[in-house]
């Protein structure tokens, strides 16, 4: 039985990019035999179209500069609301290929010529391998074990907020998750779930910084057939989805303030509107919110309601830092070369007790998600690289280095302007994070030309 056809679910959304159309031909037959609901496309703009309106929980993804399929566009996909999975393929196998997609989050890659029993073994492990919770809404409830799940360390913080985690998932209180970025915050939501009473509906996953306002707003909501140019049928928002379970708004300090206000409306009434619709809709579920931002901050700035952080932050919990917890990196290190072991082929590693001490003694301004990368490089290259080409480190508070009086609103156009106004790519330019960006664009009303 193929793992699209598991246990009568619903089929997973398998896209397809690349730019042989026989290959589009084949790997879609076949995919489809094998249980998959499968999307084909050749362009970026056919990729991101689909990523956006259906619900993608695996890619196989070509990469072709020449045709615009670049590393940075996996990772753009990868930030897509579903969080799908995403296999890159390559007739370059060179070591630093790899590394890069792995880097940016690929879940593995391929080297063209492969099988479709290539294909079908990857994108199996890929999904597989997607936590519970992790898919855009997960039925199952039954999660894995603190002993198996992503909490892994036994440091008097994580104990700590384990306790925590069992108090709040016994009552519907909504919760605000804080902490940096990369120490988990969504794996902490997850966890809610599994040992909470709503743990046998949906869990909903929403990342408010992937999708600009009005996208964000017809993905939480959903809209009726003829809403906005392309809509040509209705579709259900994720509220819908989590009816009767939880909703994990992750980045929620990056929701336009006119986002905001409707957000108070669900929580206070437990009702909405679909973008197009006439008549109000009822919804059960307990929200949990997360960010890395100064939300005290962006209030006393307006940049977000006061009232809705009061709303959310009926039980707040804060996510230690991997600095913080060191006794928990030899752990993690053990779990991370589990889940890739695939990575090593035949080949068996092992880490020496001084490369491992150097990975407890180290800052991990990037937290878990930097040890991962790091697991996942070492397992690919046979040796330990902790400094790779190209990635170089930057605090959050570093993330927005250039003066202030040099981010002019007509440097900031003419840089979207020549990224096609590609957010992240004229982010990356102008030396400053995506989510700067946009507070910049909404500050100076830049928007994009019709």
């Amino acid at each position: 039985m193929e793992y699209g056809e598991q246990n009568g679910q619903a089929r997973d959304g398998i896209l397809i990019i690349d730019t042989d159309p026989g290959v589009r031909w084949s790997l879609e037959k076949g995919l489809s035999h094998s249980g998959y609901a499968v999307h084909v496309a050749s362009t970026v703009e056919q990729a991101v179209h689909i990523v956006q309106m259906e619900r993608i929980a695996g890619i196989l993804m070509e990469l072709m500069p020449e045709a615009g399929l670049t590393q940075s566009v996996l990772a753009s996909l990868i930030q897509a609301p579903t969080s799908p999975s995403v296999v890159c393929t390559s007739l370059d196998a060179a070591p630093q290929t790899v590394i890069e997609c792995i880097r940016r989050g690929a879940s593995d890659f391929l080297v063209k010529p492969f099988s479709l029993a290539e294909v079908r073994s990857a994108l199996g492990s890929a999904l597989a391998a997607r936590p519970k919770g992790e898919e855009d809404v997960d039925e199952a409830g039954d999660g894995l074990e603190f002993e198996t799940s992503l909490i892994v360390g036994v440091s008097p913080p994580i104990q700590e907020m384990r306790a925590i985690i069992k108090q709040v998932a016994q009552t519907d209180l909504n919760c605000l998750v804080r902490g940096q970025s990369g120490v988990g915050k969504d794996v902490l939501a997850r966890e809610i779930h599994r040992l909470s009473k709503r743990g046998d509906y949906p869990f909903v996953k929403v990342n408010c910084s992937a999708l600009p306002e009005q996208l964000l707003e017809s993905e939480l909501f959903g809209f009726e057939r003829g809403a906005f140019t392309g809509a040509v049928a209705a579709k259900p928002g994720r509220f819908s989805m989590a009816d009767k379970g939880i909703i994990f708004l992750d980045e929620i300090c990056e929701v336009h303030p006119n986002l905001q206000a409707k957000l108070l409306q669900v929580i206070e009434h437990k009702e909405f509107t679909k973008l197009g619709g006439r008549n109000s809709q009822k919804v059960d579920v307990q929200i949990i919110a997360a960010t890395n931002a100064d939300i005290e901050t962006k209030i006393r700035e307006g940049e977000f309601r006061q009232d809705l952080y009061f709303r959310l932050n009926e039980v707040c919990i804060w996510v230690p830092p991997l600095a913080e917890r060191r006794e928990d990196v030899p752990l993690l290190v053990r779990y991370f070369t589990q889940k890739y072991s695939h990575y090593t082929g035949d080949r068996k590693l092992e880490l020496s007790g001084e490369e491992l001490d150097t990975l407890c003694q180290r800052p991990w301004p990037g937290n878990v998600r930097e040890l991962e990368s790091t697991i996942k490089r070492w397992l690919v290259l046979g040796r330990l690289d902790l400094d790779p080409p190209g990635a170089a480190r930057k605090k959050p508070e570093e993330q927005e280095s250039r003066p202030e009086v040099e981010l002019t609103p007509e440097l900031i156009r003419a840089t979207l302007e020549k990224n096609r106004w590609n957010r992240r790519k004229a982010a990356d330019e102008l030396g400053i994070s995506y989510q700067v960006l946009r507070r910049r664009i909404d500050k100076h009303n830049l928007a994009q030309p019709r």
